[in-house]
């Protein structure tokens, strides 16, 4: 994988420009994804222009028409078909390679997290930038541009563009890793799903969601309130006429909890010889 991180580290050396006026959650973003992965230390290091300088040649985003604008006809455009804005292009550009260097992962799981990411997150940043927060709304998006005020001064928007970008850093970093770990507990669900239910250790994290698509629809596991819970991986669920069950102390919307593991293990495999589907 080639080290584009470094050569923006090296790019960004001779200046970092945005535009400049109204900010939007695309170059607010772009800005934070910079910081984490290490291109720029701080967000103040970014100049926000009206206009490319004749002669710049340093890292730009969002305007300038370059490798991280989209405001030209021959942008990128994903495989899907959905256009990329700059924080889209950035991603494409560094995403894989900051999980590599964050996780100390190997390339596939990096490209798959990467691509994960850019799925549930940034796609609908870059369709509500590209068109419009009416036709793709997106909260976000549209709390980002709330704090846009027409009585601010240059100043008063720069510092505020500073402030908004620094604080979306924090939230950045824990979305990316909520992808990778997905990713990670996606390859250990396909290797555990072996059967129609599993256990689980008490100290194993993966999450459920990891099983969907897999032939597991159940999962015994100890809680640390000392029952041995049943939870169920989607579209299954647990009948609420469980509560009758051996040993049944509760049962709840995506699973049920039992005394013993005993008592867990006698009605999973009930439940496996009569799978409960979750309706709407």
């Amino acid at each position: 994988m080639s080290n584009k991180i470094e050569s923006l580290q090296n790019l960004a050396k001779n200046g970092v420009i945005t535009h400049s006026s109204r900010f939007h959650a695309d170059d607010i973003l772009s800005a934070a994804l910079l910081k984490i992965v290490g291109v720029i230390p701080d967000i103040s290091a970014i100049q926000r222009v009206g206009r490319v300088p004749q002669d710049f040649n340093g890292l730009a985003f969002d305007i300038g028409g370059g490798e991280f604008d989209h405001h030209q006809q021959n942008a990128g455009i994903r495989a899907t078909g959905e256009k990329y804005a700059a924080f889209g292009l950035l991603w494409n550009a560094v995403g894989a390679e900051y999980i590599i260097n964050k996780y100390k992962t190997d390339i596939q799981t990096a490209k798959s997290a990467a691509e994960k990411f850019d799925m549930d997150f940034v796609v609908s940043m870059d369709l509500s930038d590209n068109h419009g927060t009416k036709m793709y709304p997106n909260t976000l998006s549209y709390f980002i541009a709330a704090r846009n005020d027409v009585k601010f001064t240059p100043e008063q928007n720069n510092k505020m563009f500073v402030n908004i970008a620094n604080s979306c850093c924090e939230y950045l970093e824990s979305a990316i890793y909520k992808s990778y770990k997905f990713t990670k507990d996606k390859i250990q669900a396909d290797a555990l799903a072996v059967s129609d239910f599993i256990t689980l250790p008490l100290d194993c994290d993966i999450d459920r969601s990891a099983f969907e698509g897999t032939r597991v629809k159940y999962i015994i596991k100890e809680s640390h309130r000392g029952t041995y819970n049943i939870t169920t991986v989607e579209p299954y669920k647990i009948p609420a006429d469980y509560i009758n069950m051996p040993g049944c102390v509760q049962v709840y919307s995506i699973g049920a909890a039992f005394d013993t593991y005993n008592n867990a293990l006698l009605s999973a495999q009930k439940l496996v010889k009569n799978p409960q589907i979750k309706t709407r």
